[in-house]
């Protein structure tokens, strides 16, 4: 089993395993059609229950994972890494965050702290999949240092896929 690495406290985040305390707030943020507007849907309950046993279980798996990101003691999202199924020899950073937590720097801190595990574990490079509309995620990446990569279309939907080389 791979060791598992998190990133440390950021000025005002912690990137931490996911607990069952943490399950109503993510499916009420995977809820809302606002947060999910660049997404195929909303997901019902069991489908973010799912999704919290995938961002989790990635630490077992790799050893890094998609943490759960908590703000002055609540659970406001999700942020890390893992291996995308469209492209398994990749290592992608991704976040997502509920509404109160949006326009706060959040996505972009936590994203940071990301990068600087990335880099501490070797990876040459990450990778982010946004969809061409979602303005605020394509700000984080270039905030990143992330450049466009490469477009392409998966299950039908369009996507930008940026890249920042480490």
């Amino acid at each position: 089993m791979p060791v598992t690495v998190l990133p440390p406290p950021t000025p005002r985040l912690v990137l931490r395993r996911w607990t069952a305390a943490d399950r109503g707030p993510f499916a009420a943020l995977n809820a809302d059609p606002e947060v999910m507007r660049y997404f195929p849907s909303v997901l019902d309950r069991a489908a973010s229950d799912a999704l919290a046993d995938y961002c989790d279980g990635c630490f077992d798996r790799l050893g890094f994972g998609l943490s759960a990101v908590e703000h002055a003691g609540e659970f406001v999202g999700f942020t890390g890494l893992h291996r995308m199924r469209w492209y398994p020899d990749e290592v992608e950073i991704g976040w997502r965050l509920a509404r109160p937590a949006w326009n706060r720097g959040f996505a972009t801190e936590a994203a940071r702290a990301w990068v600087e595990v990335a880099r501490g574990l070797g990876l040459p490079r990450l990778i982010s999949i946004v969809d061409p509309d979602n303005a605020a995620s394509l700000a984080v990446t270039r905030k990143l240092g992330m450049v466009e990569g490469w477009r392409a279309e998966e299950e039908g939907r369009p996507h930008v896929v940026t890249v920042l080389e480490l």
